[in-house]
């Protein structure tokens, strides 16, 4: 093979290897990391809280933190329901 030969060689598969580098270019950049967003701040929870599963459609049927009230009831902390002793 002669050196024209393989100096055109080369040039073909370096304009390939640009060809895919500008091709693929913003798939692989779009796959980055993006930053660490912000953690919330821990609070917490307030004194005699627990957590009971709210049965209301609003807290779609999750445990969530319910805080004492007088007479022996919890009140939930998302949807103000309460539930227990009245």
């Amino acid at each position: 093979m002669s050196p024209a030969e393989t100096a055109l060689i080369v040039a073909v598969w370096v304009v390939v290897a640009v060809a895919v580098a500008f091709r693929l270019g913003p798939v692989l950049r779009r796959h980055q990391p993006a930053a660490v967003p912000p953690y919330a701040r821990f609070t917490p929870p307030p004194p005699g809280a627990r957590w009971l599963p709210c049965h209301t459609t609003a807290c779609g049927h999750m445990t969530t933190i319910h805080t004492p009230q007088p007479g022996g009831a919890y009140r939930c902390t998302t949807c103000g329901h309460t539930k227990g002793d009245q």
